[in-house]
């Protein structure tokens, strides 16, 4: 028989996309399955919904008072039976029938291998804006949303760090290394998450994103993270200096050449490094805007002072 995976879902007033979250489920393979619904004390039906499923799955709905993924996906691993952990957020959806089953014959076959990464892309009816930031974040791999975990692992190197909201699966893959576990991505299945629909909350992520490297740099000593955030910043600083000079001087027709220069540098480096549905297609023409606000929101989050 199949070893028993652990689904865990955390919640926090996810009415509006629970219910295709839970229905997903079905789409898949494999059946030896437990759902864990971890909730941070939703009000908005996000429980009522839940319980409908109760008769359809083999699941348990867990009330965790602290907020914070980190303490979600611990609650998740603690409170699972199965022999490894999945996590699946309350706003994605399964895109591919073999998502759990291709992951365990993985696991099974080499017991070094302490997680599985899954690839996550923008579904097929999301806004022009959330595909043009899948443009450049789809290369991307290193997310609990979709990942399937050796629960052993996990607790033998402590969990998830609660002190992070951001990058804490970066910082989670950083300990099962040093533990000597490796990881394998799958690039047969996938998970379908929306992304940010509106330039202030892209950008609030991107604050955090600041955040949680700099917390990220703290707990690991990792020199990767400092050399991506200085290239970040300086990259933002930089253009705005070069921005201002040109203007004061009444250099315009330079500064709009700078701009259309920069415009074209990023344009064609997401093209040459975005996944291959996407390139040189209708949504990398919105990419190198959507990044230039990352930068300005990671700018922010990086010079904020950290709450103790």
């Amino acid at each position: 028989m199949e070893p028993l995976v652990s689904i865990v879902i955390p919640t926090l007033n996810s009415a509006k996309t629970i219910r295709k979250t839970l229905e997903s489920i079905k789409l898949l393979n494999y059946p030896n399955v437990e759902l864990i619904v971890v909730d941070g004390k939703s009000d908005d039906g996000t429980l009522d919904i839940v319980k409908e499923y109760k008769n359809v799955y083999n699941l348990r709905i867990v009330i965790e008072e602290r907020r914070g993924r980190g303490v979600a996906y611990n609650r998740g691993v603690l409170e699972s039976k199965g022999k490894y952990v999945a996590f699946l957020d309350s706003d994605a959806t399964i895109a591919t029938p073999g998502w759990i089953s291709d992951a365990v014959k993985v696991l099974e076959t080499d017991d070094k291998v302490a997680v599985v990464f899954t690839k996550v892309y923008s579904p097929p009816d999301s806004t022009i804006m959330q595909k043009a930031i899948d443009t450049f974040l789809c290369k991307g791999y290193t997310t609990a949303n979709g990942a399937v975990y050796r629960r052993d692992a996990v607790l033998k190197v402590g969990g998830f760090n609660e002190k992070m909201n951001y990058l804490q699966e970066d910082e989670l893959l950083h300990r099962l290394k040093k533990a000597g576990y490796t990881f394998y991505v799958n690039y047969s299945d996938y998970i379908y998450h929306y992304h940010r629909n509106s330039l202030r909350s892209y950008i609030k992520q991107n604050v955090e994103a600041a955040k949680g490297a700099k917390a990220y740099k703290a707990f690991t000593s990792e020199k990767w993270i400092v050399k991506d955030s200085m290239t970040r910043l300086l990259t933002l600083l930089i253009s705005v200096a070069l921005s201002v000079i040109l203007i004061v001087t009444g250099k315009i027709l330079l500064f709009l050449a700078l701009i259309l220069l920069f415009y074209v540098m990023l344009y064609i480096k997401v093209n040459l490094e975005t996944c291959k549905q996407y390139k040189w297609s209708k949504y990398t023409l919105l990419a190198p805007f959507l990044i230039y606000m990352s930068l300005i929101g990671f700018f922010i989050g990086y010079v904020s002072p950290q709450k103790s």
